[in-house]
């Protein structure tokens, strides 16, 4: 069976990713994050998003996601997790998003998690009604409340997709 997450480089039908994430980078896209829901909301600033996209984690699989050779945005998957991979993030600055980017990102993770699970888990926060509606039209069901997980006043909704 083939190891998920383990090739260094994927080209999808619109995009490029690359399993590497400079200090450059991560400062770009933590700074462009930081200014967007939902961490606007929810109180993440730059630092915060650039420690977490640059600290030491063997499980976590980090993509930079390019479109036309431009820096787009990253998907941050963790593997192992309960039973399937977790995607973490998926975080595009605001020109890349609404263009079926996500969609192949969700649709090359689902791929990838088939190799090994029956599962595909993420987290996202209650009042993300836009990120709720993209994930339920790829099928992710809602599992369960975390209260207060990424901040007090707001609760994280962990979703799954079952890979059947």
């Amino acid at each position: 069976m083939t190891q998920p997450f383990s090739h260094p480089i994927i080209t999808l039908a619109d995009c490029v990713l690359t399993r590497s994430l400079s200090s450059t980078e991560a400062e770009l896209l933590s700074t462009a994050f930081a200014a967007s829901q939902p961490w606007l909301s929810l109180g993440i600033p730059a630092t915060g998003l650039k420690n977490y996209l640059l600290r030491e984690d063997s499980h976590l699989y980090r993509y930079t996601v390019r479109v036309n050779d431009e820096l787009a945005g990253v998907i941050c998957l963790r593997y192992p997790w309960l039973r399937g991979p977790y995607i973490e993030l998926v975080g595009l600055i605001e020109n890349y998003r609404g263009h079926g980017i996500g969609t192949q990102l969700l649709n090359w993770a689902e791929t990838e998690a088939r190799h090994q699970s029956n599962n595909l888990w993420l987290v996202t926060s209650s009042f993300n009604q836009r990120a709720l509606q993209f994930y339920a039209r790829h099928g992710f069901q809602h599992i369960g409340n975390i209260e207060g997980l990424v901040h007090p006043d707001y609760e994280e909704l962990l979703l799954r997709k079952r890979l059947e």
